[in-house]
């Protein structure tokens, strides 16, 4: 379905700017209480009403009596996997979606398990909503009319070596200096320096590596960086080594931001280092492997259910991520909860033998929408040989593999490329998956 993604933002129900304004208003855990709630029950009602995998659930766990929720059932609605949602696609589209204009978000994440979400105009608008709260309420930036550099990957102008004049006027009108992340030599990171000094931002957001690979080579060629008022770390797990790399480069603070291709926006950092979860936006549980609340302090999987996209609503969905909880109130101020810190979202870049850097993210692109493949793992064994392990739910088309090898040589050169076809692919002993491992980083 071709549509305007901005028209249908601005055409359906409240602004931006009025839901801003309705988020700012919540100033006590009572009014977030009751604002969460109100807006859980009527997804609930509608996914029962049009969803037909949420009404087959829900009616067998008694969830919905008449126009009634019992919340106290809540907890019983199986938690959505990424392979239920895979299984379940069709069921799990709303049936009235044509009427809320959509498009798909295509989701390689920290798991290496691809997905394929769709994302109604209202859950874009609430997007946008959310990012104004985080920035002006948060962090008092005024992030839609701030000078920003976006230090970013995208898989289109990598491979068309630049960017397109459609999107160069679009960024010029909105502040914004896109640098792409997925390409990363010495060459490249000399010239962002350079433009990052001459435009002189006043907001810098990026991948949590890219930064860090940025801010590592400006210190260690002694080139100086612009202060800009605020550095926000996004997409990946950000170290403590890593923050004081960025931190000590640009001398501002870096906050940490989390969220998801699936749900987006899942917590944010505020001046006094807290992470607040967006529960206004995502209803986010801390579970164990029972799916159960895990206790404060104590690390869990990610599960999350976000309260805006009735397109194709995600209630109780696992996002392989971990985070470790806490009830403790932030001295900020903010009725937001808070998590202790992210500690999933696991991935290395890679790196040529020539030197230059190739992000992570990256490798998300040649896997995503791959039907055969259930969930994979790349290794660089060494400059010229590449390891993917893949656990495949049928065969993979010869076409496809060539596809993905192509994608990968693109970027690494001339290598050897192994393929492991494998029942399972353990995670980590802290039960993390890394997806993207670099042996000769390490």
């Amino acid at each position: 379905m071709k549509y305007n993604v901005i028209d249908a933002i601005r055409m359906r129900g409240k602004t931006r700017r009025e839901e801003y304004r309705e988020l700012r208003d919540i100033r006590t855990a009572s009014d977030l209480q009751e604002f969460e709630e109100s807006h859980l029950k009527a997804l609930l009602l509608h996914a029962y009403t049009n969803v037909p995998y949420y009404h087959r659930v829900f009616g067998e766990i008694g969830l919905i009596h008449g126009k009634a929720v019992d919340m106290s059932k809540f907890d019983r609605i199986p938690v959505l996997t990424k392979d239920i949602l895979r299984r379940f696609t069709k069921e799990l589209v709303s049936q009235d979606y044509q009427t809320r204009g959509w498009l798909y978000a295509i989701s390689g994440g920290s798991t290496g398990e691809p997905v394929r979400v769709m994302q109604d105009a209202a859950f874009l608008r609430s997007t946008a909503s959310v990012k104004l709260y985080y920035y002006l309420h948060m962090l008092g930036i005024e992030e839609p009319i701030a000078k920003r550099v976006i230090l970013w990957g995208s898989e289109r102008d990598f491979f068309t070596d630049s960017v397109g004049i459609r999107a160069r006027l679009q960024n010029r009108l909105t502040h914004v200096l896109f640098l792409n992340s997925f390409r990363m030599s010495e060459r490249d990171l000399e010239l962002y320096i350079r433009k990052i000094n001459a435009y002189q931002p006043e907001l810098i957001r990026g991948y949590a590596n890219s930064l860090f690979e940025l801010c590592d080579y400006a210190a260690r060629k002694k080139r100086r960086l612009h202060t800009p008022k605020a550095v926000i770390s996004a997409a990946e797990l950000l170290t403590p080594g890593m923050r004081q790399v960025i931190e000590s480069a640009f001398k501002t603070h870096v906050f940490d931001f989390y969220g998801s291709r699936e749900v987006n926006g899942l917590a944010g950092e505020c001046r006094t280092g807290s992470m607040h979860q967006f529960a206004f936006f995502n209803h986010l549980e801390v579970l164990d492997p029972l799916d159960q609340p895990v206790g404060a302090n104590e690390e869990g999987r990610v599960v999350v259910t976000n309260l805006t996209n009735y397109a194709m609503p995600l209630i109780r969905y696992d996002m392989g991520d971990t985070v470790v909880s806490t009830d403790d109130a932030c001295p900020c101020g903010n009725p937001l909860p808070t998590l202790r810190n992210v500690t999933g979202r696991v991935g290395d870049h890679f790196v040529t033998k020539n030197g230059t850097i190739v992000d992570a993210n990256y490798f998300d692109f040649p896997f995503e929408s791959r039907d055969s493949i259930r969930k994979y793992q790349l290794i660089q064994e060494d400059y010229e040989r590449v390891r993917i392990k893949v656990e495949l739910r049928s065969d993979l088309k010869a076409s496809d593999r060539d596809d993905i090898e192509n994608r990968i040589r693109f970027v690494m050169g001339k290598c050897e490329i192994l393929w492991d076809i494998v029942d399972d692919i353990p995670e980590s002993p802290s039960g993390k998956h890394s997806y993207v491992k670099s042996l000769v980083r390490r």
